[in-house]
């Protein structure tokens, strides 16, 4: 139980004071005095103060307890404000420090182990012992020590074809070291060109075992002065892209329903690492619908008819865009053609793959006598991952092709794009552009 009393409470002066007096019986006056007094705001405080010294306790029992709390509190005419709380923080702390831990040294009791092994053979009898055929065999490994021979003695020998072989050298030297049969290659600029392929890019390269000629016909649309266009039936210059891109072919007319035959090249990696792969394919037209090509192709440097019935319609190799009629509405997206009417492409553009160089060896170009214009023509190769070069250049007009022959070829590295431009001051003028050479084959 706790009980709280007011303490040290200190008033003003009385308010007012009231006597009662008793007469005794002996006339005197037994007097009583009140006395009131005003109390002012009064601050009750409880303070509390716990101090635990040298507990000692052995083991705690517990038993029900009932717990009983009484509190009176008394106050007369307290009159208190509003509560004013201050905020408080809380701070606990926990300090465990274990100090002088010691375990003494683990006693293991000494183990017993007993292993006990019974073996009895009863009522053992053999028979008659059986010998059979023995294959006796006897190996012997030699191993020789420190053998000491002398040193080998050579006296010098002459081989009877050292001479002739000597004047074969000092020959193929004379001829630069390259041997060729006359009936391989017949034209000195070819074996030129294969030993500049060597020397230039390291590649060995064959000719006569690749046993391939290519011949390229290109013909413009109508052109636009004062600016260049490849030498193809499109127009303008041709995108080119750096990944197998190129995937549907359709024709301007329903009635082409006929089969066409591709020579393309599929691509692997970009840039100076792009290694290009020459393959051919067909496929059938399905008239103004577009048809996939059975392998999408990076390049497409040829195309014709493969059936028995003409074309009538454009035919047109493109990506994948929207088309109006079988034909592509961004023209851009056009990669080769065959105009209506005709049944072959004319573009004087190609490829070559990773397995072949190009030695071009010349070429012809005209303007159409349709117009009255001069032209001026530009053989253009681009390395892999690189731009077009002009490699030659020539000029034509109405009154007179050109043709022109290489002497040294142009070689046309592996990977590589190559194609016949043209620049012209007249409208609407027409050229024709053929460059021509032998492949040659990476042979090491």
């Amino acid at each position: 139980m706790a009980v709280l009393e007011p303490l040290d409470i200190i008033t003003g002066p009385p308010q007012y004071t009231s006597v009662d007096d008793t007469r005794l019986t002996d006339n005197s006056y037994v007097v009583d005095w009140y006395t009131y007094f005003y109390a002012p705001d009064v601050t009750l405080s409880q303070n509390h103060s716990i101090s635990v010294l040298a507990i000692l306790s052995g083991q705690p029992v517990v038993s029900t307890a009932g717990l009983i709390q009484n509190y009176n509190i008394a106050a007369n005419s307290v009159e208190a404000s509003p509560p004013i709380v201050s905020t408080t923080d809380l701070v606990e702390d926990y300090s465990l420090t274990a100090i002088g831990f010691s375990t003494e040294q683990p006693v293991v009791s000494p183990a017993s182990m007993t292993e006990a092994e019974n073996f009895a053979a009863n009522g053992i009898t053999t028979g008659v012992p059986v010998n059979s055929n023995a294959v006796l065999s006897q190996n012997y490994t030699i191993v020789p020590f420190n053998i000491v021979t002398r040193p080998t003695q050579v006296e010098d020998a002459v081989d009877p074809n050292a001479i002739i072989i000597q004047e074969i050298k000092e020959i193929e030297q004379m001829f630069g070291g390259w041997q060729r049969r006359t009936y391989e290659v017949p034209d000195g600029r070819l074996v030129q060109a294969e030993r500049e392929i060597q020397a230039t890019f390291g590649d060995v390269v064959s000719i006569d075992k690749k046993a391939k000629s290519l011949v390229k016909f290109g013909k413009s649309a109508d052109l636009a002065a004062n600016g260049t266009s490849t030498v193809w039936t499109v127009g303008g210059h041709e995108s080119y892209v750096d990944g197998n891109f190129i995937t549907h072919v359709s024709s301007s007319s329903a009635d082409d329903v006929y089969e066409i035959f591709l020579e393309c090249h599929t691509v692997e990696g970009t840039g100076q690492d792009a290694k290009f792969s020459f393959l051919t394919q067909t496929v059938t037209l399905q008239g103004q619908t577009k048809v996939a090509l059975p392998t999408p192709v990076a390049r497409v440097s040829q195309i014709f008819n493969n059936d028995g019935v003409e074309l009538v319609g454009r035919v047109t190799v493109y990506e994948d865009v929207a088309i109006t009629a079988g034909v592509p509405n961004d023209p851009t997206k056009i990669h080769i053609d065959i105009p209506a009417g005709l049944q072959g492409s004319f573009k004087a553009a190609t490829t070559f793959s990773d397995e072949d160089y190009y030695v071009l060896t010349g070429g012809f170009g005209s303007v159409s006598l349709k117009q009255n214009a001069a032209a001026d023509f530009y053989l253009e190769v681009r390395e892999v991952g690189k731009v077009f070069v002009q490699r030659a250049a020539v000029s034509a007009s109405s009154g007179g092709p050109w043709d022109i022959d290489l002497d040294p070829a142009v070689i046309v590295p592996k990977n590589a794009d190559v194609r016949i431009t043209v620049e012209t001051d007249t409208n609407n003028a027409v050229v024709f552009g053929v460059f021509k050479g032998y492949l040659a084959k990476v042979t090491g």
